[in-house]
């Protein structure tokens, strides 16, 4: 056990810290193999991911700004769109586990789910940023 703590855990760490210091150099215009790619995917999703929700955060400002303005009646836009986010973060989960799910287990059911979740991220951006631009800018 003192051997493994000692000498094999210190190389294990080292291990797993060198590909971090390497990723600033891949080039996700251009990457070379399938841990550059992942690398690459995994980037466009995380960023595709803050820019939803700041798209989010804009849209629920919005609603809430407008909604703040309105007859009782008519009030309940922010939540409203706090439970469509919801239902549209599981349907986006379900949809592309459905999509890749063929291939599910290998490299290209990955590869699949993560560029469904990029390519839905980015549509619903889209159309959080119509809703705030629907509702006047």
């Amino acid at each position: 056990m003192r051997f493994w703590s000692q000498a094999v855990l210190p190389a294990i760490l080292l291990g797993l810290c060198m590909p971090a210091l390497a990723d600033d150099k891949i080039d996700c215009g251009y990457p070379l193999n399938n841990s550059e790619r992942t690398y690459c995917a995994e980037k466009a999703l995380d960023q595709a991911n803050q820019d939803l929700t700041a798209a989010y955060e804009r849209a629920l400002e919005k609603m809430t700004e407008v909604d703040s303005s309105l007859p009782e009646h008519l009030k309940g836009s922010p939540d409203a769109l706090k439970a469509a986010q919801e239902a549209w973060t599981e349907f986006r989960e379900k949809d592309c586990t459905a999509y890749s799910f063929p291939f599910k287990g290998g490299t290209r059911g990955n590869e699949l789910y993560r560029n469904c979740m990029i390519v839905m991220t980015m549509q619903r951006i889209d159309d959080l940023n119509a809703m705030v631009e629907d509702y006047g800018g």
